[in-house]
């Protein structure tokens, strides 16, 4: 009977603090444009999660922790719906097609030191290594909330001192709505090697790449693309130096989405790989010296669009309005590294 009694208390104060964290949260004053960062386990499968939120509604959510083979960021649509792949459902078990793409990521599945060889793309066996967060320095503005992680990428040996870690990094996901109308995420990624050190693939299986929902896979003949430079040709990749952004228009429902990744010039793309189920980014090769850093930008433009207007093709000043509109996005994201 005590038992019972304890149990029973502990569940009473288990549900008053929830609940008192709840009203707290509904009815906390938001300013208009409020922006805020919440951290919580993650509703949508396992691991945790870190919240960006814009007057309430989430717009972002980074995903990591236990069950999950690398740290990724969600973005949410205007209606709360999922506009990415989250590769798992909530019982941990993998979802749809190529399940290990996931979000906004990064990773190389040839990763080479003396501690050994690494998949850190699928990260799906036993063998390879792990992303680790160790800590969080999240931040808000008025216009804008950054999710910054502090990750180590460790493998499953060690040397002689007795540490596993390859690498070190800084990952901040900035987060804002410009003009309310889209969401913009300036991704950066500060690596810094930790021993002599080689990240290599191919364009397929590394670099920074995004991930639409997982029923975007279903309907790949309605998804297409536009890049930079308009002339360069390729099947599913391009080779080449001067790589400038890419725009994915894909379908949700009775919704159309677009979603831009922009590279810079410092980068050191050489190539861009993309296929119609909704996964893109850009690929490059890096071999690094024990201290040496390796810094990486990238902006993602994603927002809700008007239907094509011959769907799934858009007609051709919707087209021609979209590359303008991507050009332009572009030009202002190198306008703001200058800053």
């Amino acid at each position: 009977m005590l038992g019972i009694k304890i149990v029973t208390r502990f569940r009473f104060n288990s549900l008053a603090k929830l609940a008192a964290g709840l009203a707290f949260v509904t009815a906390a004053p938001l300013a208009k444009g409020d922006w805020r960062v919440v951290e919580h386990p993650n509703p949508l499968g396992p691991g945790k999660a870190v919240d960006v939120l814009h007057d309430g509604k989430a717009v972002a959510r980074l995903v990591h922790g236990d069950g999950q083979i690398k740290p990724f960021l969600h973005i949410f649509g205007g209606g709360g719906e999922l506009v990415t792949n989250p590769g798992l459902d909530k019982e941990g078990n993998a979802a749809g097609l190529f399940s290990h793409h996931r979000g906004i990521f990064i990773g190389w599945n040839k990763i080479s030191s003396e501690l050994g060889k690494y998949d850190m793309w699928h990260r799906g066996g036993p063998g390879n290594g792990r992303y680790d967060i160790v800590k969080f320095e999240n931040t808000t503005t008025k216009n804008s909330a950054s999710i910054v992680a502090h990750i180590k990428w460790r493998a499953t040996k060690k040397d002689a001192s007795g540490s596993d870690v390859m690498i070190t990094e800084r990952r901040t996901f900035k987060v804002s709505r410009p003009g309310g109308k889209y969401t913009q995420v300036d991704a950066s990624f500060e690596l810094k090697a930790e021993r002599d050190i080689s990240l290599a693939g191919d364009l397929q299986h590394a670099g920074v790449h995004f991930r639409a929902n997982a029923s975007v896979a279903t309907r790949n003949k309605e998804t297409s693309y536009l890049w930079e430079p308009p002339n360069a040709a390729g099947k599913g990749k391009i080779v080449g130096d001067d790589h400038q952004w890419v725009r994915l228009l894909f379908p949700i429902g009775k919704h159309w989405y677009t979603a831009q990744e922009m590279n810079t010039p410092a980068n050191g793309v050489k190539e861009l790989s993309w296929r119609d189920y909704g996964r893109f980014g850009y690929f490059l090769a890096k071999k690094l010296k024990k201290g040496e850093p390796f810094n990486l930008k990238f902006r993602f433009a994603i927002e809700e669009v008007d239907a094509p207007a011959n769907a799934p093709k858009q007609s051709d000043a919707q087209t021609k309005a979209s590359h303008k509109l991507s050009a332009k996005r572009y030009k202002a994201f190198l306008k703001s590294l200058k800053k």
